[in-house]
């Protein structure tokens, strides 16, 4: 019972639900059920008429439902999740590469400027989305600029704005640590300033730099919400007239919160699904940030007669000098994180390799057709089809389906027990220019 309480949860699930959210922000195009430019009309099926907006399960087809014009909410959030997960992940990288070089380096001046200290102070009480805001107000709503540009731009600044904050905390840690006795004594061996800050300061702060890296993406995810609550979705706005309506470009995870919150009084399911998963991801990365933190604790605890305040979850193991390094060592970690990777490739290389299964006509198909129709005096109709089909598409036809709908019934029957009465005749088909073989089958 102990060992279980002992584990660290915190870890083991935020890494399998970050594994999760990168799996579904690669592959989630792919996965998607429905194009984002598809929407769901006003059907009667099985005895139910389904319409936009579409509850959650209420159909097999759109699982997580529609919103009020029809598209399917499961599909925009794959296809947005990449842009939610992407772009809080390259704003954090660039952020932390430049805050922690700066930091590193301040931190280990003799005197702080006071100018400086003024400047940290002062800004960290500065809400940066207001920044952002008027930064991307006069670009965004149905802008000119490609959507890769305003991706560019969101970065950008986003990333310029939030390195005064990583240098005040890299700055804080790295004096702290630079009064240090084994510091001193490099000082005393002849170490530069360069050494002394790649060689002994940041080996000690990697592990602390990792918690940080991994809880800034979630503070700039709650940032683009925040911007959404303004309608600046990141990617461009599209703003609709009469009414007026915001919709986001790339459907990131704020955007679809963004859009949809005014459906709190209605239809809430609109609103909800693309919130909870919004909230989902925050968890997943806080969850491993905590894990991460919980584990660099207990590996550094090597000395139980000294109380810190923190149990360690995990003993740490102590390096064995004198004997050969292995190149493999076994050990639960290594071995749930290998299970991890190959389960990740190989989920990924089934989803490609399936992406193209039971598809009628692959994407990027296209199709023309004219008819004639005529009727004689005896109520006969005669149609003459004319249907140019191009296959633009990577992949080899090897054979095509025309499917005659027969639409004239017996008098008596009801719809689900029909005997159609229409008949269909194939003179001639061409394949190329060329004649080809084809075989009819009868009404059943």
């Amino acid at each position: 019972m102990n060992k279980l309480l002992k584990i660290n949860y915190s870890l083991i699930i935020g890494i399998v639900m970050v594994s999760g959210l990168l799996f579904f922000s690669i592959f989630g195009p792919i996965l998607a059920p429905h194009s984002l430019t598809s929407i769901l009309e006003t059907q009667y099926t099985n005895g139910k008429v389904l319409a936009p907006p579409l509850e959650p399960f209420e159909s097999s087809s759109y699982p997580l439902g529609t919103d009020k014009w029809g598209y399917d909410i499961l599909s925009m959030i794959l296809y947005g999740l990449r842009y939610t997960v992407f772009i809080a992940a390259a704003v954090t990288v660039i952020k932390m590469a430049f805050g922690t070089i700066i930091g590193l380096y301040a931190g280990t001046l003799k005197r702080t400027p006071g100018w400086l200290i003024a400047f940290e102070n002062a800004w960290s009480y500065v809400p940066l989305f207001l920044i952002l805001y008027f930064f991307l107000a006069p670009i965004s709503f149905n802008s000119t600029l490609k959507q890769n540009v305003l991706i560019a731009y969101f970065i950008v600044i986003a990333s310029v704005i939030s390195i005064p904050s990583i240098v005040s905390s890299v700055r804080l840690k790295t004096a702290q640590l630079y009064k240090s006795v084994y510091i001193e004594a490099a000082k005393a061996l002849g170490a530069g300033k360069h050494r002394l800050i790649w060689k002994h300061i940041l080996p000690q702060l990697k592990e602390t730099f990792l918690v940080m890296f991994i809880l800034e993406i979630v503070y700039v995810i709650a940032l683009m919400g925040q911007l959404a609550l303004l309608n600046i979705f990141v990617g461009g706005t599209i703003m609709r007239y009469d009414p007026i309506i915001y919709l986001s470009a790339t459907k990131e995870l704020a955007g679809l919160v963004g859009q949809a919150r005014l459906n709190i009084y209605g239809n809430t399911h609109i609103l909800f699904v693309p919130l909870a998963v919004l909230l989902l991801s925050t968890v997943s990365f806080s969850l491993l940030a905590n894990g991460l933190k919980n584990r660099f604790q207990s590996n550094y605890q090597r000395t139980p007669w000294i109380k810190t305040g923190h149990e360690p979850l995990i003993q740490p193991s102590r390096k064995q000098y004198g004997q050969k390094k292995k190149f493999w060592s076994f050990s639960g970690p290594k071995a749930a994180f290998a299970a991890l990777v190959i389960a990740f490739a190989g989920a990924g290389v089934y989803v490609v390799a399936a992406k193209d299964s039971n598809v009628g006509v692959q994407s990027g198909s296209k199709a023309d057709y004219k008819i004639d129709l005529e009727m004689n005096g005896e109520g006969y109709f005669t149609a003459n089809a004319n249907i140019q089909m191009k296959n633009q598409s990577d992949k080899n036809w090897n054979e095509l389906v025309f499917y005659f709908i027969p639409n004239v019934f017996k008098e008596g029957h009801t719809f689900d027990s029909v005997e159609g009465t229409s008949e269909a005749e194939i003179e001639k088909v061409t394949v190329n220019g060329q004649k080809a073989s084809f075989k009819l089958d009868g009404y059943e």
